[in-house]
């Protein structure tokens, strides 16, 4: 950094502090700062400085917070340098330096660890997994035919089943005695279309409420056999 610069760079910490700058202050500046060029980095040092306190900054701060800025970068790329079995070891220390120098000023995409090593899951692997979810070209097949589910509708039998599941169980109604799956009945024969006897009700929910306070019933082993034994 030249006293030109340090200049400049005070000029910056005055819209910040109302510091006064002379002559002087760029000259110790750029002896503290002469290995640090005056960069977006070094810059933006000064922004995040006073964007967190109201401290003076000064030249060893810069130093830190630019150097956190750039330490960022590079731990966002996880540069990996694999090497050169014909380079010398001084050729890799300059090749291995400038890839980190490339990192550090962020011209070197941010990826992830497994992409920095060239292992993770394989194309194929990511293409099928990106079509999970996704309609298949075959087409699919009803859970039940068509002609058996348009004779259910006529019937009313599954809109009936969603709207009386009471439907069940026999209905224990003394003038009642409707059997399981048909309708409630009036005492002169006539069938409920739009509810059910409320003994019905309690005993579908008596029903439910056994089953789901019953344990499940223990598995049984079974005999297992392995290749050479007797079967």
């Amino acid at each position: 950094m030249t006293p030109a610069d340090a200049a400049e760079l005070l000029a910056l910490c005055a819209a910040y502090d109302r510091r006064t700058i002379g002559e002087t202050d760029a000259h110790a500046w750029a002896r503290a700062l002469r290995d640090v060029p005056l960069d977006h980095d070094t810059r933006n040092a000064v922004a995040e400085h006073y964007g967190h306190t109201e401290q003076w900054i000064t030249p060893a701060r810069i130093r830190e917070v630019r150097a956190r800025i750039r330490e960022n970068r590079i731990g966002a790329t996880h540069p990996v340098y694999d090497g050169n079995p014909g380079e010398t070891g001084e050729q890799f220390v300059e090749r291995r330096r400038a890839q980190i120098t490339a990192a550090a000023d962020g011209t070197l995409p941010a990826r992830t660890i497994t992409q920095a090593i060239g292992v993770g899951p394989r194309r194929d692997v990511l293409a099928l997994a990106a079509a999970v979810g996704h309609a298949v070209d075959a087409p699919e097949s009803p859970y039940m035919p068509t002609d058996v589910a348009e004779q259910l509708a006529e019937q009313g039998y599954g809109a009936r089943r969603r709207a009386f599941p009471e439907l069940e169980v026999d209905c224990p109604h003394e003038t009642c005695r409707a059997r399981r799956n048909s309708r409630c009945k009036t005492p002169s024969g006539r069938e409920l279309r739009d509810h059910t006897h409320d003994k019905r009700q309690r005993a579908y929910t008596e029903r439910v409420s056994r089953v789901m306070c019953q344990p499940p019933a223990p598995r049984t082993a079974r005999a297992r056999h392995t290749a050479g034994g007797r079967r």
